[in-house]
């Protein structure tokens, strides 16, 4: 995340820095994701913040990889192919991201990184990079399932897929009981989640 070389010292000054970068984010914004308020909190100066990040552009990187690296270790960490069951494989990706909107940080992360890509094309760019990782990673667990189906038609049962999946970040915010506590709920979206990879909703 930083081209130059540092000392231990300034390694955490690096790590002060993008926590409490995530920190201004999860809280406020992209907006008030700023070198000064950064200083401000740590009570160090705004150049010594410039030094290790010189653009607002590689501050925001760097804070949004330290959020996915958390995300990722939180939600994704024992996640683990069992190559003899693709089945299991899919669901237990769909239940765990089903599940993610329990947490509130990852609500509030994603929100801001989708909202703030329609005004800013370097998170845009970010936005972009994320979720081509999600769309590969759907993907190749729908080529194990489905290893017959044309490339072009599973791209596309993918994508309908990551729209039912990432259409609960709304429900989450104005039903969360069901997202929290309704497994029934859970199991309906999981199955709707099966019948687009196997083709059973086209039509």
């Amino acid at each position: 995340m930083v081209s130059r070389e540092v000392t231990r010292k300034g390694a955490e000054t690096i790590a002060n820095i993008i926590r409490t970068g995530a920190e201004i984010l999860l809280e406020e914004g992209f907006t008030a994701l700023t070198k000064r308020k950064i200083a401000s909190r740590l009570n160090i100066s705004h150049g010594n913040v410039g030094y290790y990040f010189p653009t607002r552009e590689s501050l925001w990187r760097a804070v949004v990889e330290y959020e996915l690296k958390e995300y990722y270790k939180v939600h994704h960490s024992k996640f683990c192919i069992d190559s003899d069951d693709p089945q299991a494989n899919f669901n237990e990706y769909v239940t765990s991201w089903i599940n993610e909107y329990d947490d509130r940080v990852v609500r509030v992360f994603f929100s801001h990184i989708i909202a703030f890509g329609e005004v800013n094309k370097d998170i845009a760019k970010l936005r972009d990079e994320i979720y081509e990782i999600f769309f590969e990673q759907t993907l190749r667990l729908a080529q194990a399932l489905e290893p017959g189906v044309e490339p072009s038609e599973l791209e596309r049962r993918v994508l309908a897929v990551i729209v039912l999946l990432e259409g609960l970040h709304v429900v989450s915010a104005f039903r969360p009981e069901i997202v929290e506590r309704d497994e029934v709920f859970k199991q309906f979206i999981l199955a709707q989640a099966n019948a687009i990879i196997h083709g059973h909703n086209s039509g």
